[in-house]
């Protein structure tokens, strides 16, 4: 499936990843982050590279523009962002390998999309402890102690997003049955 054939799936995508991005884990007037979620749904449901892009360069213009207005999102902009948009590229590929199942099973989208996740947010920090210049004195070990206790948040926003997109495609594929028989 492509955007020319699915731009509904396409902008509802775009518009999750758009609505959510402002804060990480949510708040009691915001959603929690849906881009780990959003880039597997779109590996899954789009594929291709422009879609990638696509969301990609959204994520990065919405950041750029919250960090006009936010200290914590200017400071993740650094040379480290690169590997954000590498841990986005581990979920879409966790995406396109889940398209080759013709009927999608809960526990194989929850078996592929949380090693998926695990991958991403090691990429995603690591990245940031290399490359973003402000952990020069601490261990990567340090680091990733210091940072495990946001692990379990992120797992739990992209299952519920994942569980959400699987309930969506399922109620979506009944529905076409329905008016095919």
């Amino acid at each position: 499936m492509t955007f020319s054939k699915r731009p509904s799936v396409f902008f509802a995508l775009l518009a999750l990843l758009a609505i959510t991005r402002v804060g990480h884990f949510g708040t009691a007037v915001s959603l929690p982050d849906a881009s780990l979620a959003v880039f597997l749904m779109g590996g899954l449901w789009l594929g291709g590279a422009r879609c990638f892009a696509a969301y990609a360069v959204t994520a990065f213009g919405i950041d750029v523009f919250l960090a006009k207005s936010a200290v914590e999102a200017g400071w993740c902009l650094t040379p480290a962002y690169g590997g954000l948009v590498a841990s986005y590229g581990v979920m879409w590929l966790a995406g396109r390998f889940l398209a080759r199942t013709p009927a999608l099973p809960p526990l194989r989208l929850a078996g592929v999309g949380a090693p998926a996740v695990l991958t991403a947010f090691s990429v995603a920090n690591l990245s940031f402890w290399a490359f973003s210049g402000y952990f020069g004195d601490m261990s990567a070990m340090d680091y990733a102690a210091s940072v495990l206790k946001y692990l379990p948040p992120y797992l739990g926003s992209t299952a519920l997003y994942l569980a959400l997109g699987w309930v969506a495609l399922y109620l979506a594929r009944t529905r076409i049955s329905a008016t095919r028989a």
